[in-house]
């Protein structure tokens, strides 16, 4: 299963799927290289954004619609 785009990452799992250490992904939310948002002092991705800094998020999105248009073909079946 595709992951959807919204889905929200902690730093801490961030850095595993980038396989960075927290620290490192901290310095790339800083620097404005990595984009999220910080709610309460918590920094929060998407996966979305996650794409984006590896410089695959139009392939990933293109994933995900074909994989939204199957899910949807095949419950009117």
């Amino acid at each position: 299963m595709i992951t959807a785009p919204d889905r929200t990452f902690t730093v801490a799992e961030a850095a595993a799927v980038l396989e960075r250490s927290e620290r490192q992904v901290l310095r790339y939310l800083e620097a404005a290289q990595l984009r999220g948002s910080k709610a309460s002092g918590r920094w929060m991705l998407t996966a979305f954004h996650i794409w984006e800094f590896q410089g695959i998020a139009d392939a990933m999105m293109e994933n995900w619609r074909i994989s939204c248009r199957l899910a949807q073909a095949e419950e009117n079946k």
